[in-house]
């Protein structure tokens, strides 16, 4: 497929580089020269320099033919007029990255024929759902649903003294609801294994489970032997998630604090929010944290647009006595790093744009794909199609790539774990995790011969 990504930021460049891996051919229009040279240094990919509001710029990019075009620059008017321009070169399909919700909401302008997209991913959007799933899951440091059935996937830190710590994963088969739950992969230490009946759970190795909707609750004391329920949040930061968060968290009766530096903006979120309490300093100074009450905070959480800022004003609402930390950081690359210093949970936008922009463009039925932050591994919601290779035969007489696991799958609306017997029918959706060189592999069982 012909594919024209525009913007080299750290979601087109994260688009270009699997794009292109999967042997899409990947033209790419930025304009920024530091970004062009790391990209053309980097990916074997087609980069034409220049603004994307240019026809002719676009042109030289190869708009005519691209079957599918990625407007993903930081401005949301630029993806939204580069996708009326695309429209009127015939390309197919035109996803766009728009953050603005004025324009995301279901009856913005564009679902009424005004700027021929066919997919808006606000990240905004889909980080604060993020946020308060890991809220509403205690002990979670990774959350993630699925389109079809009641299906969970969520990550938790094994504490030493968690109930599950020491034991064989093939021992877990007698606890009850263990037909409700799968753990398909562990982190220990900087490797993302998929383990197997003889693996041993330690302490602090941080596990990866698909559970039903409704067993979530029976699972929940394994991980954590004690879990209270969360009466109080303060958010460092005023912007638009951060207020949209807060009013979320207004909704379910939950305590919010929000410090914000500007007295503007302060100004600004008390004239929308009504029951948040709203401070004007710098989560930065110890006695404005003591004010907020950092000790007896269940979540801080770091959104403001200053990285750094979000980083050690965590560290510090953590040294104060606050339960868990969650940190926004905008920079892929600080991920790993951000985990290295012990944060609870961190939280890249253009990581999880990716992800939802992915499941628009693999072949065959692909519902959604997540994206770790921690590697390049994924877990994909997969529909079989009616002729293709994982349909009809015992799962055991299927040569499944290695690197890949069937965690789940659902049939007549119910979670099921899959078995050596299990026979996959034509229209299902199967949740497979996939580490990276076993992606494209795994996903070639789900497409029919057709395609």
């Amino acid at each position: 497929m012909k594919i024209l990504i525009v913007g080299a930021g750290a979601v087109g460049y994260n688009l270009a580089k699997q794009l292109s891996k999967e042997g899409h051919d990947i033209s790419v229009v930025e304009k920024d020269q530091n970004i062009i040279k790391r990209l053309s240094g980097k990916l074997d990919v087609r980069v034409v320099s220049g603004s994307a509001s240019s026809t002719a710029i676009l042109e030289e990019a190869g708009i005519k033919d691209a079957d599918m075009l990625l407007a993903v620059t930081n401005s949301d008017e630029i993806n939204m007029v580069v996708c009326t321009l695309a429209n009127g070169y015939g390309v197919k399909t035109k996803i766009a990255r728009i953050r603005n919700p004025e324009f995301t909401d279901d009856e913005a302008i564009m679902h009424q024929n005004g700027f021929h997209i066919d997919h808006v991913v606000n990240p905004e959007k889909i980080t604060i759902n993020s946020i308060l799933n890991i809220i509403g899951t205690p002990g979670a440091n990774y959350v993630a649903d699925f389109v079809v059935g009641d299906i969970l996937l969520r990550g938790f830190n094994i504490p030493p003294d968690a109930p599950i710590a020491g034991k064989k994963l093939a021992e877990l088969k007698e606890v009850e609801s263990s037909d409700s739950f799968l753990i398909v992969a562990i982190q220990r230490n900087e490797a993302l294994v998929i383990p197997t009946g003889d693996t041993v759970l330690k302490p602090n190795d941080n596990i990866f489970i698909l559970v039903a909707k409704e067993a979530l609750p029976f699972f929940l004391p394994m991980v954590n032997r004690r879990a209270d329920e969360v009466e109080k949040v303060i958010i460092y930061g005023v912007n638009r998630a951060s207020i949209e968060l807060a009013k979320k968290l207004e909704e379910q009766r939950v305590g919010v604090t929000i410090i914000e530096p500007s007295k503007e903006k302060t100004e600004q979120a008390a004239t929308i929010l009504d029951k948040t309490i709203i401070l004007q300093g710098s989560a930065l100074d110890i006695d404005m944290l003591k004010e907020a009450s950092i000790d007896i905070a269940d979540f801080f959480v770091a959104l403001s647009e200053d990285e750094q800022s979000n980083i050690v004003s965590s560290l510090l609402a953590k040294r104060l006595g606050a339960k868990k930390a969650i940190v926004l950081t905008v920079d892929p690359a600080f991920v790993p790093i951000v985990n290295s210093l012990g944060m609870d949970i961190v939280i890249n936008p253009r990581l999880i744009t990716v992800g939802s922009i992915l499941q628009h463009i693999r072949r065959g039925c692909t519902l959604s794909v997540v994206k770790f932050q921690q590697s390049e591994a994924e877990v994909m919601e997969l529909v079989a199609e009616e002729d293709s290779k994982i349909v009809g035969k015992p799962l055991r007489d299927i040569s499944f790539p290695r690197g890949a696991i069937l965690g789940a799958f659902v049939r007549d609306g119910v979670m099921q774990l899959p078995t050596g017997g299990t026979r996959i029918k034509p229209g299902e959706c199967v949740i497979v995790f996939a580490l990276p060189n076993a992606i494209e592999k795994a996903q070639s069982f789900f497409v029919g011969k057709k395609d």
